[in-house]
């Protein structure tokens, strides 16, 4: 039976911390969800390579969510620039209004003009919210986030494995996230608010952990994984657990293996 791997290169919010990088993760050695500080660096250390990386998908292009972008071009420019014999081009997926200004950025930065060899060979695909993109391999339809810029959730299947696992990015409570992840097999969703924080919105487009575990609870999810935490981490993780109890804190490195209707660690 086919497998699904997904490996968790980061987990914190906004600033990493020795093991602890910004929260972005990483789908059979192919697929990565955001790009954290050190995403390149994390998947060596991990037992994965930069260059079998097909498709970069961007929630949104808020800093911790993409400051690992420059690195990742860096190491697939030098070991095999455009080299038509190299790997293939990356895909960047991402909202459409920051997507080409935070590539051109980093272009700019690494300076390809002036060192053509740093660049590696790029295919962008701006995502409007509410839309789907799709490959060989996988299937992400997204929703809107309630966030400041423009982001998404996202409901992400695996082809092969059948594996479901959705994912909120950046968003304050919505339920339709409910819709989204139903009856996935793990829903991944930021808690950067403290469980005691008040009620409504956020004016920073963020979540509780309580709001993610009922978010999971409504959509019938196996495991729920909880990131983008700051120092609230124990009573966000038993507030959560009150109410949805396969409730875990994902952490720098954790692998989860789903196969069949089974989802282990490693």
């Amino acid at each position: 039976m086919t497998q699904t791997k997904l490996t968790f290169l980061g987990a914190a919010a906004v600033l990493p911390g020795a093991g602890e990088d910004t929260a972005c993760f990483l789908v059979n050695g192919s697929l990565l969800v955001d790009c954290g500080w050190c995403a390149a660096l994390h998947m060596q250390q991990y037992g994965y390579s930069a260059l079998e990386v097909k498709t970069l998908f961007l929630t949104h292009c808020h800093h911790d969510h993409y400051l690992g972008l420059p690195a990742l071009l860096f190491f697939r420019g030098m070991r095999s620039g455009n080299n038509p014999n190299g790997p293939t081009p990356l895909h960047i997926v991402g909202p459409p209004d920051d997507l080409p200004v935070v590539v051109e950025g980093v272009r700019q930065f690494l300076q390809a003009e002036r060192f053509p060899e740093v660049w590696p060979r790029l295919e962008l695909h701006p995502l409007e919210p509410g839309t789907t993109y799709e490959d060989d391999e996988f299937r992400i339809t997204t929703i809107r986030a309630l966030h400041p810029v423009t982001a998404v959730c996202g409901r992400l299947l695996d082809k092969q494995s059948g594996a479901v696992i959705a994912f909120s990015g950046d968003t304050a409570p919505t339920d339709d996230l409910i819709t989204l992840a139903r009856d996935a097999d793990l829903l991944i969703h930021e808690a950067s608010l403290p469980p005691d924080a008040p009620d409504g919105p956020s004016s920073y487009g963020h979540a509780r952990s309580i709001d993610a575990a009922r978010i999971a609870g409504a959509a019938g999810v196996k495991q729920l994984r909880l990131v983008h935490l700051g120092h609230h981490r124990a009573a966000s993780l038993e507030a959560a657990r009150a109410i949805f109890p396969a409730t875990e804190l994902a952490y720098e490195g954790e692998t989860l293996t789903f196969e069949g209707s089974s989802i282990t660690r490693g």
